[in-house]
């Protein structure tokens, strides 16, 4: 028991990065001969393409923003990325259950939830900050804005062709509770000696059943008016997803494995939504940048700025709003070989491709090694390289009693700022937890 204690101790401790990821395989459940009971897992995947030493630099013996004078436009600007992005997810299972049906194939039955969040910045934005509006025009189009919460309620089923082949699928209600979207289809900005203009086509939407943004007399959303009660409410969306897979064994020790998960999406109900489109002028922008102003007056600046551009930008309010958006897809695939001098250790590779709607795809390719004690222990270390430069892993388990404890941690490198856990650079991180019961 005490030797047991101790070593799921050291498996988490070691923990810090894994394929989290790849166990959602549907078709690997197909030759469990036990079912299985899961209660809490949680997994949070933090993902951004520039982190904070794009924006923060040492001068003398403090650091400034790359908006500050001391700081070359060329230093500043060549840190970013034509679209600087970042996107947060949260998965968490409440509860699963999987069994050995009469017939050859298994079942599993899954509720949880997810929160995903994201922002999107085009370079030019910065650049316009940093230099001025000098080098008009501007293609803003990939500024965006998101965030979703909703749940979901799966069944799946996975089925042995043979002692080699396997395949599964999973199909998911989705239900919707709250949605936050700004994205612009076009967002052009040119500058004349006399005033600003843009051309704009961009939606606002929002959803809540209960809280509604008011409207003026010309039918433009008021933000300064709100009626009924800020609560999630009812449901503000429903759709559907599928995850599909499939294992294979073509010769003894040697597993590979694909899978494509969350393929659909929601069709969500935007009680509250707003559109802008035509082409608007302004003034407020001039001669905005660091060399003219101060750190002091910059915030000031920008606030007032803002307020002139909303003063022209009023979005038209449109009622009963459904819009299918598709929710972030992965796929993954895996290859495994366990070695002919000692099967309980393994050489494995594993891709992984995300694609968003909303956010610039991420990708990476990982080699790794693994070491499994059947109902006893399994970890495994990896590295490779990724969208936003090198990564390295570990993941681990521990089993006493049917209990079987797991965890897994993920990163690139590049470290946080201390106590704050703000990357600082380009970052994916990935950390997952659970506990499963095996019914034997």
């Amino acid at each position: 028991m005490k030797k047991i204690v101790i070593l799921s101790i050291v498996v988490l401790a070691f923990c810090t990065g894994a394929r989290a990821q790849s166990t959602a395989n549907p078709a690997e459940t197909a030759y469990l001969d036990s079912g299985f009971v899961r209660v809490g897992e949680i997994q949070s995947i933090s993902r951004n393409n520039v982190g904070a030493s794009s924006f923060l630099f040492p001068s003398g013996d403090k650091l400034v923003t790359g908006l500050h004078s001391s700081i070359s436009n060329e230093e500043f600007l060549n840190r970013l990325k034509a679209v600087n992005s970042l996107y947060s997810q949260i998965d968490y299972n409440l509860f699963s259950y999987g069994w050995k049906g009469n017939t050859r194939g298994f079942h599993t039955l899954e509720v949880g939830a997810r929160v995903n969040y994201g922002l999107s910045v085009p370079k030019e934005i910065f650049q316009i900050l940093k230099t001025g509006t000098s080098q008009s025009p501007y293609d803003l189009s990939s500024l965006r804005a998101f965030g979703n919460v909703y749940g979901e309620i799966a069944y799946g089923y996975s089925l042995p062709l043979g002692d080699k082949f396997s395949i599964g699928a999973r199909v998911k209600l989705l239900v919707g509770l709250n949605s936050v979207d700004v994205s612009a289809r076009n967002f052009a900005l040119t500058t004349t000696e006399e005033q600003y203009k843009l051309d704009l086509d961009a939606d606002i939407d929002l959803t809540n059943r209960n809280k509604k943004i008011g409207t003026d007399s010309d039918g433009y959303l008021d933000y300064t008016s709100f009626t009924g009660k800020g609560k999630l409410g009812f449901p503000t969306g429903a759709g559907l997803a599928m995850d599909l897979g499939a294992v294979w064994k073509p010769f003894c020790g040697f597993t590979l494995s694909a899978s494509v998960l969350d393929l659909g999406g929601i069709f969500w109900y935007y009680g509250n939504a707003g559109t802008s489109s035509g082409s608007y002028s302004f003034e407020g922008l001039k001669n905005l940048t660091t060399e003219e102003l101060d750190q002091e007056h910059l915030s000031s600046r920008l606030k007032d700025a803002g307020e002139d551009v909303l003063k022209v930008i009023r979005p038209k309010a449109v009622d009963r709003c459904y819009k299918f958006k598709a929710i972030p897809l992965t796929a993954n695939m895996k290859a495994s070989y366990a070695l002919p001098f000692w099967e309980r250790l393994s050489v494995d590779a594993t891709g992984l491709y995300t694609g968003y709607n909303y956010c610039a795809p991420y990708w990476e390719a990982r080699g790794g090694l693994s070491l499994d004690y059947p109902e006893i222990a399994h970890f495994g270390i990896n590295a490779g390289s990724g969208a936003y430069g090198f990564v390295y892993g570990a993941a681990g388990s521990v089993e006493f009693q049917s209990f079987r404890l797991y965890a897994a941690y993920e990163n690139g490198v590049g470290g946080v700022i201390p106590y704050e856990g703000t990357p600082l650079k380009a970052n994916n991180k990935t950390l997952l937890l659970g506990l499963v019961y095996l019914i034997k």
